[in-house]
């Protein structure tokens, strides 16, 4: 049995669970966002240990049963809408530590354990990691101090980039808005002094011939490189039509693709998306990796076998 943890708009479970159905393995998919509301947990103790059930639209999983966790992107917790603020935080933290004791207790194979995503999903740990592996980190400061910004800022006669550290998504009460990396502008120098209202992730701007995608699955690694032919593209490819732009199956030279298959592993992982871009020069630079990124446009544009391999990996095959 292999247990699915995805959010309903997630278009890569659909491809993942037909493949895994066509194998004959059977697969369950189930949505932190329906608990409490439409689903139950129970876990009993017994003298040969906890025994769990997961219930949900209208059939029983024994937890027991599951070989493989296919950890992917998990919505909230559905909680009451007329709880107080403090009773509503009350809760869901609660909801977390049952089901991070429960992840945690598993025994199965985790793509990847929930504790390792979130660990690898700082940057922070990501290039420290990638410095000590040998890979090329464009040099950066993450700060909220005007004046350290403003210095940074000087040293880097090519240009500097601002990103965010965790989410680009912020959510307003209707609507939502996307924070994509760009280049430091002379509006951005005017109102440097916001800077000290919070953490800046400043990178010194690296030229590129184009951009490659790194899905690294177990012990193998897929690269596509992302040709930035709009202008959209130049400074960040998700800020253009990502469809349009040329995607060709790479061959990473010799040395990079361990390198980039250490780094999930050292990060406790076995999945990873990894960013990196390519120079003028020919020289790979290491941008970041996304424990959980998505994939599978790479395949549908180039047809590398992201899918079977990542089935490969969920059954042992």
């Amino acid at each position: 049995m292999i247990l699915v943890l995805s959010h309903p708009e997630d278009l890569h479970v659909t491809p993942v669970v037909e493949e895994l159905r066509r194998r004959d393995v059977e697969t369950r998919v189930f949505d932190l966002s329906g608990y409490p509301a439409a689903s139950t947990l129970t876990v009993d103790g017994t003298p040969s240990g906890p025994r769990t059930t997961l219930t949900w639209a209208g059939s029983d999983l024994d937890l027991g049963s599951v070989n493989a966790v296919w950890y992917r992107r998990p919505g909230r917790f559905s909680l009451p809408a007329d709880l107080d603020p403090a009773e509503d935080d009350w809760l869901r933290a609660e909801c977390g530590h049952l089901f991070r004791g429960l992840w945690a207790t598993l025994d199965a194979t985790w793509v990847s354990e929930p504790d390792a995503v979130r660990r690898a999903g700082l940057k922070l740990v990501q290039l420290d990691l990638a410095t000590t592996l040998g890979l090329v980190v464009p040099r950066y400061t993450v700060t909220n101090s005007p004046e350290h910004a403003s210095s940074f800022l000087e040293s880097c006669p090519g240009g500097a980039i601002v990103k965010v550290l965790s989410s680009p998504l912020v959510k307003y009460t209707e609507r939502a808005a996307t924070m994509y990396t760009h280049l430091v502008t002379d509006q951005d120098r005017d109102v440097l002094d916001s800077v000290r209202f919070g953490p800046t992730f400043l990178q010194e701007f690296v030229p590129k011939t184009m951009d490659v995608r790194v899905t690294v699955i177990g012990e193998r690694a897929f690269a596509v490189g992302i040709e930035p032919v709009t202008e959209d593209a130049l400074i960040d490819f998700r800020r253009a039509e990502i469809y349009d732009l040329p995607h060709v199956p790479l061959t990473l030279p010799p040395g990079l693709e361990d390198r980039c298959v250490e780094l999930v592993q050292r990060l406790g992982l076995r999945f990873g998306a990894i960013d990196l871009l390519r120079t003028p020069d020919g020289q790979y630079v290491f941008l970041e990796i996304n424990p959980n990124g998505q994939w599978h446009w790479l395949e549908w544009l180039t047809g590398v076998p992201l899918t079977s391999a990542l089935c490969d990996l969920l059954t042992g095959a």
